[in-house]
This record gives C-alpha cells, structure tokens and sequence, in this order.
C-alpha cells in the first residue's frame, strides 16, 4: 500500500521513515518526523507493521460486513498516519509502507534504505510504565542509520547537544549532529564527560585542551557559520550529567556505544539516557 503527495524532497534520497500504530507515542513521532523531513529537505515513509499475516490467512474481510477484516484495519491505521503527517505539515513528501512482521525486525530492515528512522518511546505493546519500549531500543542497538526516539512532536528552540567520546560512534553522532543543528537552524554544544577521579578538575577552564572535544572540534567543516560550544566535565555518572544537560535542548545526540563498551551493541550511557532523558534522542550507530 502507497499513497501520498509531491512536495520538497527526491526519490534519490533516502527517505525519513517513521513507524505507526496509532498509539500517541508514534503520533508523536510522525510529527516530529513530518516537520523534520519538510526542514531537511527530504520525503517521509510512514511505515506500519502488522503482525497477522504470520499466524493466520483469514485476514478478511468477514462475510456481509463490509469494510471489515484484519487487513483493512491494517490499511485503516496505516492511512491514519499518512493523513497525520499530511496535516502536520501539508507540504510534507509523505508515502506509506504497510509491512508484514514485527515492528523491531522490519523497522531495522527498513533502515537499510533510510537515512533517518523515528520512533516514538512505546507502542500500543508497550508496558505500562515503560519508560522505552523494546522496539526503540531493539532499533537503537541494530539499525543501519540514526535512530531518533521521540518524546516531543515540536523540534523545539534550544541547541543540539552532543555527547562525545572519541569513539568512531562519537564522531558519527558529531557529524549527525551538525547537520541536525543546521536542519533546525539552530547551535550545536559538545559535551564530554570525562573519566571521575579525586585529582581529576571536575571542570576544565579550557575545554579545547581536553583532546577528545578538540578531536571532535576538528569534524566540523572549517567553513561553517554554526555556532557551537563546548563543555569538559568530570563526574562519576556520565548519563547523569547528559541527561541534566540536556534539559533545554531540542534533542540529544549520542553514539550508540562509547569506547568502553565492549562486546556489546549498545552502550550502557546510551541504554540510561533513552530512558531518562526528558526531551528527544538520535542514536548513531
């Protein structure tokens, strides 16, 4: 199923590709998304994922009932968030994909096509509670692109935070992160929360002299007019003070594993900050 409208954007490019099922988490994220794409430039898939094609073929409709049937509601909620998008942003280049599987499984396989996947916290599936659905994190530690998670629909006014470390995921997010700030005409700060120590300076005076940000420092392009500040701190919990500074960005970016991580694909910092961030995060594989 396919449908949508021209706007800004190209078939040539990767697409933003959000995930719906009508919960007000994935309203959220189409939101988000729509106005992320129309900024960037870019079209918007909104992709719906439906489980009953595995377990059964009486996908409908039922005898006499018209418009009825498990596939049709598959269509309807699919169509719903393809109508959201288009009423966030009219001029939004917005199409659908309605896919048979599991959202986690098909959302990461989609992501081999996009350059932007967005999700909201929790789905319809989600526990009570949950502060970050499996779907999100199942993404944030599998996909091929950025992975955004999505609490606030508006991109919002303040900077883009971002979290290094000097680890080859550190200097993606920086990358993703400058162009997030230029797509949102907005400034950039980078953070690094240094190892904690009784002789380590809590703050340093000159933030340049910690090697890591100057690393980071050094990606950006030597012509741009971005604004961009920085901040080294040493303190014991490195995803508390992320998550404290984060307050007031428009969105935090971090990789998805720092260069203590071994072995696994998603970095514990990483895992905290999804959960206790207040405000939206992009995750850069």
């Amino acid at each position: 199923m396919s449908g949508g409208r021209s706007g800004v954007g190209g078939a040539h490019q990767r697409p933003v590709i959000v995930g719906f099922d009508g919960s007000e988490d994935s309203r959220r994220a189409v939101q988000w998304a729509a106005r992320h794409a129309v900024a960037a430039g870019l079209p918007l898939v909104v992709a719906h994922c439906w489980v009953w094609p595995l377990f059964t073929q009486n996908l409908g409709p039922v005898t006499y009932v018209e418009d009825s049937g498990l596939q049709r509601e598959a269509e309807k909620t699919a169509a719903e968030g393809l109508e959201l998008a288009l009423q966030t942003e009219p001029d939004v280049d917005a199409s659908v994909r309605l896919v048979a599987g599991f959202p986690s499984e098909m959302l990461t396989r989609l992501s081999t096509e996009a350059s932007l996947v967005v999700t909201g916290t929790r789905g319809l599936g989600g526990f009570t509670g949950l502060l970050v659905g499996s779907v999100s994190l199942h993404l944030a530690a599998s996909a091929s692109c950025p992975i955004a998670v999505i609490r606030d629909e508006h991109a919002g006014q303040g900077d883009i935070l971002v979290g290094v470390d000097g680890s080859p995921e550190s200097e993606r997010a920086v990358l993703t992160a400058v162009e997030l700030a230029r797509t949102l005409q907005t400034s950039l700060r980078v953070l690094h929360v240094r190892a904690y120590g009784r002789n380590v300076p809590t703050r340093l005076d000159e933030p340049s002299e910690d090697p890591i940000i100057q690393q980071a420092l050094d990606l950006l392009p030597p012509d741009s007019d971005l604004g961009v500040t920085v901040e080294s701190l040493s303190d014991p919990s490195v995803p508390g003070v992320i998550v404290h500074h984060a307050r007031g960005s428009a969105c935090v970016v971090l990789g998805a594993k720092g260069r203590n991580t071994i072995g696994a694909r998603l970095g514990s910092a990483v895992h905290a900050v999804l959960h206790h961030a207040k405000g939206n995060v992009i995750v850069v594989r």
